[in-house]
């Protein structure tokens, strides 16, 4: 009868049992671990970066960066969030430290997924307004929307910032309406934008 000492079919159970394998096996230095971790998470956590830093090569680099610094700590890791939230927390602070030090960010092209995206003049030229009034958000609301963008659910942006849902809900309401009432300010649409904010779980 076969076992599955080998790692490799533990990694695709469903659910925590499959994390709670994975985690352990991260644990116990298991080389093909680090690798199937990667596998596992690293395109959603480069979509993320991707949208904070709009720059593909930078967030290739904190992608890097991240997997370093969780295999590092992975010891220290208690599963108090999910693996995926521990590792977006990781990869969010260390973007925008990265953003911080460089006191700027890119705006001559808008990042979709793994690939750059030249639109029309006029459309270029809006985006660009756009995206620099969200940069003119506050950092914990503007990161909250971004991650709302990328997929993840209130409850899990929760956990990868460690607050409360309520807070999480909260800054996403603010962020909505701030962007749509400096959108509306700067003329680039008309009216007041009906945003509604996702009560996902």
């Amino acid at each position: 009868m076969p076992t599955m000492n080998d790692g490799e079919s533990i990694l695709f159970l469903p659910g925590q049992i499959g994390e709670r394998a994975l985690r352990e096996r991260l644990a116990a230095g298991e080389e093909s671990a680090y690798r199937d971790c990667y596998q596992q998470y690293a395109p959603r956590l480069l979509r993320t970066l991707v949208r904070i830093l709009r720059n593909h090569a930078s967030a290739e680099e904190i992608l890097q960066e991240t997997f370093a610094a969780a295999f590092n700590s992975v010891g220290q890791f208690r599963g108090e969030v999910t693996l995926l939230a521990w590792l977006t927390r990781i990869a969010t602070n260390r973007a925008y430290n990265a953003i911080r030090d460089q006191g700027r960010r890119t705006k001559n092209s808008v990042l979709v997924g793994q690939e750059t995206v030249q639109p029309r003049m006029e459309d270029r030229d809006l985006a660009r307004k756009v995206l620099a009034i969200l940069d003119d958000i506050d950092s914990p609301k503007r990161l909250a929307l971004l991650l709302q963008l990328e997929g993840y659910s209130v409850n899990e942006i929760a956990e990868i910032l460690a607050i409360p849902r309520g807070t999480v809900l909260s800054r996403l309401s603010r962020a909505r309406s701030e962007l749509a009432l400096r959108v509306t300010a700067a003329g680039l649409i008309s009216g007041r934008t009906n945003v509604r904010v996702e009560d996902g779980s």
